[in-house]
């Protein structure tokens, strides 16, 4: 697993936990986290914003995936 990887599954992690970011995911699909504690710049571009995205892949059965910042992490 990448570095990136690893940084995002702990961000997906660390995001839910919140309640306005899990109701975000599940109302619009879509939810922003930014970690104001993480201080590595040099993992990714902006490293303490996370853009969690949630894609229903079958209607039917109401699976999705989500993924943060392009990583799959559920």
């Amino acid at each position: 697993m990448s570095m990136t990887e690893e940084i995002c599954r702990w961000a997906y992690a660390r995001a839910m936990r919140l309640e306005h970011i899990r109701q975000a995911l599940e109302n619009y699909g879509r939810a922003v986290f930014i970690d104001d504690f993480m201080q590595d710049t040099e993992v990714l571009p902006v490293p303490h914003r996370f853009v969690l995205s949630r894609v229903d892949i079958s209607a039917a059965t109401g699976h999705a995936l989500t993924y943060c910042n392009g990583v799959r992490v559920a």
